[in-house]
């Protein structure tokens, strides 16, 4: 029943804010180019004390285990304490133009049209870009969701190349562009690097995403 409240009371709040709703999601779908956006981040704490109700539970015997369990109770407690439900930058980077992604990063190709992100094949012939080099690089001893989540460090550098036959290009200026962003760049905390999609390129010492300005 809790998950039934809990999608009622946000269906109810969509329909009381539909405007605010759309105006943000207008603002979200802007072009990000040229700003200054989080690449990494950390909870921030709420300038104040807020009521935030708490719940209790009573230790019960598993009929079939014999294991203690907590069962929840029906009983609701308001304490004041501070809320961590924002969070505040501390890396960013400015959002380019487009990325460039080698065509050896078929899984991140894939799962960035999976997820509705507009791509494009990149140009003929040498570019100005920005390639990304990878000095050292750690990964989580225990896996989260299915992978060890990694960590790049490096630092970007200005070459003019010309990029391999299957590069594609991924434009930021689009409704997705902000996903673009989080996804491709190396120190994301949610970007394809920590989720471990670039791992046999990282290895060889490769970030295969560069950037154009």
């Amino acid at each position: 029943m809790s998950t039934l409240w809990f999608v009622e009371e946000i269906l109810d709040f969509a329909q009381e804010n539909a405007e605010s709703i759309q105006d943000l999601v207008r603002e979200a779908d802007a072009s990000v180019v040229g700003m200054e956006l989080a690449t990494r981040a950390t909870f921030e704490s709420s300038p104040s004390e807020v009521e935030i109700l708490m719940g209790e539970v009573a230790e019960e015997r598993h009929p079939q285990t014999g294991e203690i369990i907590l069962r929840r109770q029906e009983v609701s407690n308001p304490v004041l304490m501070h809320e961590f439900g924002t969070f505040s930058p501390t890396e960013v980077e400015v959002a380019p133009a487009v990325y460039y992604i080698l065509p050896d990063a078929e899984s991140a190709i894939e799962r960035l049209r999976a997820h509705g992100v507009e791509t494009g094949m990149a140009p003929v012939g040498e570019v100005q870009i920005e390639q990304f080099i990878v000095d050292s690089t750690t990964t989580a001893d225990r896996s989260f969701q299915g992978r060890n989540e990694r960590v790049v460090f490096g630092s970007w550098r200005s070459v003019t190349r010309a990029l391999p036959p299957g590069t594609v290009a991924v434009p930021v200026d689009q409704p997705l562009g902000r996903l673009a962003f989080t996804l491709l760049e190396p120190r994301s905390d949610d970007g394809f690097a920590n989720w471990a999609i670039f791992d046999g390129q990282i290895e060889s010492g490769l970030y295969p995403v560069m950037r154009g300005h």
